[in-house]
C-alpha cells in the first residue's frame, strides 16, 4: 500500500512539472535577418499563443486530463492513506479483541468444543463480535434466543448451549449477573412452590433434581408418604430469595410427571421472571407479648459465624404489634437502653422452627410516650421464610374465625 501511494505521488509530481514547463517556458531564440529592440523582449507561450477560440480540441482534452488527473490523484492518495490507517486500526482492535477473548476463555477453562459452538451460535468467528457475548449475560441470552429462532438452530445443540452458559458462569449463584431465566438455576437448589387451585393454595418446599435447556425436574411433595400427582395442575408458582439481591417469583408450566425411580415433575423453563421490589408478605397484626434475649451485633456474629460459646444474655419484654416474613414491629414503654443495631433473639412457638429467630433493630420511633421498634429478621433462609408465612397464615385464619 505504501509503495502504491509513493508511485502515485511521483506520477502526479511529474505531470505537474511537465504542465508547468509547457505553460510558462518559451523565450524565442530563433535566428532572424533583422534585429530590433523588440527582439530582446521575452515571448512566452501565453503571449504568442493564438486566441483560445482557435485552440484544438486535443489541447482541451489534454488540459482536462492533467487537471482532473492531478485533483483525482490528490484525493486518491488521501483516500488510500486513510484506508491504510483504518486497516491498521482495525488490525489493532482485532488483535486486542482476540487477546481478550483468549484470556477470558482460558480463565473460565472453556474447552475447544464449547468455543466451536460459540462461533456457531454467534454465526461468526470475529473476536470483536464474540468477546461482548461471553462478557455480558444479557447479550448472551439475546444471542442465544436469536440462534434458536434462526435457520442454524438444531435441537441437538441444546445441551451444548446449556453447558456453555454454565461454563461462562452465567448462573443463579453468580451475583454479578442478573437473574434472567430459569436456565440459570442449578441442580440441588431449593424452591418454594405453591399450587394455586381455586380458593385453596398449597405451599411446599422442593429441590431441583436435574435441569437442561428446555426443562426442570423437581421432586414432588408427598401425601400420605406417597408422591402427590401434580399432572392435574397447569403450573407451579415458584419463589426464590437471592442472597444480597432480592426475591424473585415465576410460574413454571407442568409438562409431565415421571413415576420411575427418579419420580420427578417435569417443568418447562421460562424467562418470565418477576423481581419483587415491594413487600410480598403483608404485615399481620399480632398484639402478642414476647420475651426477647438482647445481644450486640458483634456478639451475635461471633456466636453464629464462628460458633463461639453463648454468653449470658439480658432479657427484655416487648409487645409484637405486627409481623411479616421479613421482619416485625415491636412496641415498648421503656427502651431499657436498647439501641439501633442490637439483635433480639426469641422463640416463635407453633411455627415449627428448630432454632430461635434473630432480628436486628433497624429503627426506633418515639410515639406518644411509647416507642415503635422496626426489626428485620437475620439469616432468614427460604425454609424459615416459608414456615413464618405458614405461621402468619394460620394466625390470620384464627383471627378471622374469632371475628366471625
Amino acid at each position: 500500500m505504501e509503495n502504491l501511494i509513493e508511485k502515485i505521488q511521483k506520477i502526479i509530481s511529474g505531470l505537474g512539472l511537465v504542465f508547468l514547463w509547457f505553460m510558462l517556458c518559451g523565450i524565442d531564440r530563433s535566428n532572424t535577418p533583422s534585429f530590433s529592440t523588440s527582439d530582446l523582449e521575452t515571448s512566452n507561450l501565453f503571449q504568442s499563443m493564438p486566441p483560445p477560440s482557435t485552440w484544438p480540441i486535443s489541447f482541451w482534452i489534454t488540459l482536462f486530463v492533467l487537471v482532473f488527473g492531478s485533483v483525482g490523484g490528490f484525493f486518491g492518495v488521501k483516500y488510500l492513506r486513510e484506508k491504510q490507517a483504518q486497516e491498521e486500526l482495525d488490525a489493532i482492535v482485532d488483535e486486542q479483541a482476540q487477546l481478550g477473548l483468549d484470556t477470558e476463555l482460558e480463565n473460565k477453562n472453556i474447552e475447544q468444543e464449547a468455543r466451536d459452538f460459540l462461533e456457531v451460535m454467534c454465526g461468526t468467528s470475529d473476536p470483536v463480535d464474540l468477546l461482548p457475548v461471553i462478557s455480558s449475560s444479557e447479550l448472551f441470552e439475546e444471542t442465544a434466543q436469536e440462534f434458536k429462532d434462526s435457520e442454524r438452530f438444531d435441537e441437538e445443540l441444546l445441551p451444548q448451549l446449556y453447558d456453555l452458559r454454565r461454563s461462562l458462569e452465567f448462573s443463579y449463584k453468580n451475583l454479578e449477573v442478573p437473574f434472567l431465566n430459569t436456565q440459570m438455576l442449578e441442580k440441588g437448589l431449593k424452591l418454594e412452590c405453591e399450587i394455586r387451585h381455586k380458593s385453596r393454595n398449597v405451599v411446599f418446599m422442593t429441590s431441583i433434581l436435574d435441569a437442561n435447556e428446555s426443562h426442570i425436574y423437581v421432586k414432588p411433595p408427598t401425601v400420605k408418604r406417597r408422591p402427590a400427582n401434580l399432572k392435574q395442575f397447569p403450573s407451579l408458582h415458584c419463589r426464590l430469595r437471592r442472597v444480597n439481591d432480592a426475591d424473585y417469583e415465576f410460574d413454571l408450566e407442568i409438562v409431565d410427571q415421571l413415576i420411575d425411580e427418579m419420580n420427578a415433575v417435569i417443568l418447562k423453563q421460562t424467562s418470565d421472571i418477576r423481581k419483587m421490589t415491594i413487600r410480598e408478605s403483608e404485615r399481620v397484626p399480632m398484639d402478642m407479648e414476647m420475651e426477647f434475649q438482647r445481644v450486640s451485633e458483634a456478639q451475635y456474629d461471633l456466636e453464629h459465624k464462628f460458633e463461639a460459646e453463648e454468653q449470658d444474655r439480658e432479657k427484655i419484654t416487648a409487645m409484637i404489634k405486627d409481623m411479616s416474613s421479613g421482619g416485625m414491629k415491636l412496641q415498648m414503654t421503656d427502651l431499657q437502653g436498647l439501641t439501633k443495631g442490637e439483635v433480639l433473639i426469641f422463640h416463635l412457638s407453633k411455627a415449627s422452627l428448630r432454632r430461635d429467630l434473630a432480628a436486628s433493630v433497624m429503627n426506633i420511633v418515639p410515639k406518644g410516650g411509647l416507642y415503635d421498634l422496626h426489626l428485620k429478621f437475620r439469616d432468614s433462609d427460604t425454609i424459615t421464610r416459608m414456615k413464618i408465612n405458614q405461621y402468619l397464615h394460620r394466625a390470620t385464619k384464627n383471627m378471622e374465625a374469632m371475628a366471625s
